[in-house]
């Protein structure tokens, strides 16, 4: 893979988890950047969730999860590799 399809690929991903964080966490967001920190932003474990099942749908991913650890969800940026990890991109 080239890239500019990481680029793309990865461009895809952050654009659904801000996506997703849109709809579970409902309200103005502030503009969201991959530093952007996901329990600053209002999200708990109930909204941990509810994001994955968001990202599942959107991304036709499928989280293990044993794979998950805390710190996957210290920033859009940290999900996005996580994400993107699990997607194979």
């Amino acid at each position: 893979m080239n890239e500019t399809t990481q680029t793309v690929d990865r461009t895809r991903v952050v654009l659904a988890i801000g996506s997703a964080l849109g709809t579970v966490l409902g309200g103005d967001l502030p503009e969201i950047t991959e530093d952007s920190r996901l329990f600053e932003l209002g999200l708990d474990s109930t909204g941990v969730l509810e994001l994955l099942l968001h990202l599942e749908d959107e991304l036709g991913l499928e989280v293990d999860p044993e794979n998950l650890q805390m710190e996957h969800f210290e920033s859009v940026g940290a999900l996005a590799d996580f994400v993107s990890a699990e997607l194979g991109v």
